[in-house]
């Protein structure tokens, strides 16, 4: 944990804080034990639990614990937008999402496990968000009834390996289920089950909606459903996506580098274009902000 906390992107110049953080909240969960509301995302509350593996995440990597796929966000989600959150957990995407695409977009999240869909519920009426919408389902090809079982960070289907307290969830198809609009980006972080909920959305690939997925691939995990990385790869493939890694030093997308998982960005080879286009526009803006007098002088040349 030390060194993923010294190596993390958004700890670069902090990580004395970082570590002050880490020591801080282990003394807290020891000595103290009550749950608190932590602030997040420009003055958001999450509500941290003493036995949430997500609160952890969020202090001692600087608020952005999946650095490259949250800085994409903050960069390319717009007021509007839509975005799906599968196997949202507590709701550290949701969250952002719910910020970045305001009241006036939509966020479906989707958590089979009730433990973490209560505590998701909870941090949106703390944050007093109508813009998200709950689903405590599980996000598959088949429709039925699974059992789940908490495990580790989250909650996965249950195997015979398997040992802790069950619960039964339904399943659903994404194509069935979202309501009938455009989407900007969706998430999916199940443990190993992404390769069925994306056969599950495979209208919404048809048409490229949305241009972007971000994936969480083990191999490990993903072969207890008979795929792996590779045959996601392929799969997506043929229905138009490639891997892709973000940069956000670039800020835009290097294919064929850091795609080997387990975070991977999938974008739409048809929509690359306006996704590129949206980073661009926000990379101006952020640019005519830091530099106004720039900012004005390419105004005025563009006014004459």
């Amino acid at each position: 944990m030390l060194r993923l906390i010294w190596n993390h992107p958004a700890n670069r110049g902090h990580r004395s804080g970082a570590y002050a953080r880490m020591a801080l909240w282990q003394a807290h969960k020891r000595l103290v034990g009550r749950p608190f509301d932590l602030k997040v995302y420009d003055g958001m509350r999450f509500r941290a639990y003493p036995d949430s593996t997500q609160v952890g995440r969020l202090l001692y990597f600087g608020g952005l614990p999946d650095f490259e796929a949250m800085t994409f966000m903050k960069r390319y989600l717009r007021p509007g937008d839509g975005f799906i959150d599968g196997g949202a957990n507590e709701g550290i995407f949701t969250l952002l999402a719910a910020e970045l695409v305001s009241h006036r977009g939509e966020v479906h999240a989707f958590e089979a496990h009730p433990l973490y869909a209560k505590r998701l519920r909870e941090n949106l009426q703390k944050n007093r968000l109508s813009s998200v919408t709950v689903h405590e389902l599980a996000v598959g090809e088949t429709p039925g009834t699974l059992s789940f079982v908490l495990r580790g960070t989250g909650s996965r289907i249950r195997t015979p390996e398997d040992v802790g307290e069950v619960v039964s969830a339904r399943v659903v198809r994404l194509d069935e289920t979202l309501p009938d609009r455009s989407w900007a980006m969706g998430k999916l972080d199940i443990e190993g089950a992404e390769h069925c909920a994306l056969r599950g959305a495979e209208k919404l690939l048809s048409r490229a909606d949305p241009p972007v997925w971000f994936l969480e691939l083990v191999d490990p995990f993903l072969a207890r459903f008979g795929s792996s990385v590779h045959e996601v790869r392929r799969w997506l493939g043929d229905h138009g996506y490639d891997f892709m890694h973000y940069e956000p030093r670039l800020d835009r997308f290097v294919p064929g580098r850091g795609t080997g998982g387990p975070d991977v960005f999938a974008v739409s080879r048809e929509r690359l274009a306006e996704v590129a286009a949206r980073l661009r526009e926000s990379h101006e803006r952020e640019v005519g902000l830091s530099h106004p007098r720039a900012g004005r002088r390419g105004a005025r040349q563009a006014a004459r």
